[in-house]
C-alpha cells in the first residue's frame, strides 16, 4: 500500500480551514498545502480534485447545542460538504470537535485551539523548529496558520494509531 493523502476541513460560516496532508505508511506525514480561509467554492474544488485522486476527506462537524447564527451557518456548510462528497462518491469522515480534542489529548481546560496546535507540534517532532521549521528548511507542518491548524487536527484525529478510523492498518 502506498502513501495516503487526506483533505482536512475545519468548516466555518463564511470561510473554512483546509489542509492537504500526505501520510506515509511509517512515520509522520507532511502538509502538502493549506488554506486558512477557503471559500465554499474553494472547498468544493478541493473535494472535486481529491475525489478524482481517491483521497480521504475528513471534516469537523457541529454538535447539537444552543443554536447561534454562526452555528447554524456552519452546519449548513457541513451539509454542503456532505452533499458534495456524496455526489462525487468520495470517502468522508465527520468528527465532532470533542472527538478531535479527545484524540489529541486536548480535552481539558484552556484555549483549545492552542492546545491542538501544541499537540500537532508534539506529534511532528516535539518542538517548533522540528515541526514547523523555516522557509529555508521547512518542517512537516510548514505553512499552517489560523484555521488550517484545526483542519490538521481533524486529520490527525482520523489517522492517529489509537483512533478507530486509522487507515495505516487497512
Amino acid at each position: 500500500m502506498s502513501d495516503r493523502v487526506f483533505l482536512g476541513i475545519d468548516p466555518g460560516p463564511k470561510t473554512s480551514g483546509l489542509v492537504v496532508y500526505k501520510l506515509p505508511l511509517v512515520g509522520p506525514g507532511c502538509v502538502l498545502a493549506s488554506n486558512p480561509k477557503a471559500t465554499l467554492l474553494e472547498v468544493r474544488a478541493h473535494i472535486d480534485h481529491h475525489a478524482k485522486m481517491g483521497d480521504v476527506i475528513v471534516c469537523e462537524c457541529t454538535q447539537a447545542g444552543p443554536p447561534s447564527t454562526q452555528v447554524v451557518r456552519t452546519t449548513e456548510v457541513v451539509g454542503r460538504i456532505m452533499e458534495r462528497c456524496a455526489f462525487r462518491e468520495v470517502e468522508l469522515h465527520l468528527y465532532y470537535r470533542r472527538e478531535v480534542l479527545q484524540a489529541l489529548a486536548c480535552a481539558r481546560k484552556g484555549n483549545k485551539d492552542s492546545l491542538v496546535r501544541l499537540a500537532l507540534i508534539e506529534l511532528h517532532g516535539g518542538d517548533r523548529d522540528s515541526a514547523i521549521g523555516r522557509k529555508k528548511s521547512p518542517g512537516p507542518l510548514y505553512g499552517l496558520s489560523s484555521h488550517a491548524w484545526q483542519a490538521m487536527g481533524v486529520v490527525a484525529a482520523h489517522t492517529l494509531p489509537w483512533t478507530p478510523n486509522n487507515k495505516r492498518t487497512h
